[in-house]
């Protein structure tokens, strides 16, 4: 089990800027880390981490981790909240499956961000086609 402790991830600019997220506390059953860069509360960036153990005998452990990235911009004057993006990646492993399967799954969406198809179609949010 990982010890609750600060977050180092890399952004997406070109040249990519390390950013801190701090231990949040818990928000119920999330771990809940947050990078205050800008200074401003409702600015911060937030990335949760979420277990939820099966309800039943043939249910899936769920690990969820989300990310809330808020927009800051000033309207007459005043910094606000301009808008909003948000992501959520849900791993739902079987309650009986093996180290090497979860390792499996992990990687397929790890390495499918990656991909020289994948990355550019979330960029521009295209779909496939033909």
């Amino acid at each position: 089990m990982p010890v609750r402790a600060a977050l180092t991830i890399n952004d997406g600019a070109a040249t990519p800027l390390a950013h801190t997220f701090a231990v949040n506390g818990d928000k119920g059953a999330v771990a809940s880390f947050v990078d205050k860069t800008s200074g401003i509360p409702i600015g911060f960036i937030e990335f949760g981490h979420e277990v939820r153990p099966a309800k039943s005998t043939t249910g899936a452990n769920s690990v969820i981790l989300t990310v809330n990235l808020p927009t800051l911009g000033t309207v007459n004057g005043v910094t606000q909240k301009v808008r909003n993006s948000s992501a959520s990646v849900r791993f739902n492993f079987a309650q009986d499956s093996t180290d090497a399967e979860r390792k499996d799954l992990v990687a397929y969406i790890v390495n499918g961000l990656s991909n020289a198809t994948i990355r550019p179609s979330l960029y521009n949010i295209e779909p496939y086609y033909g």
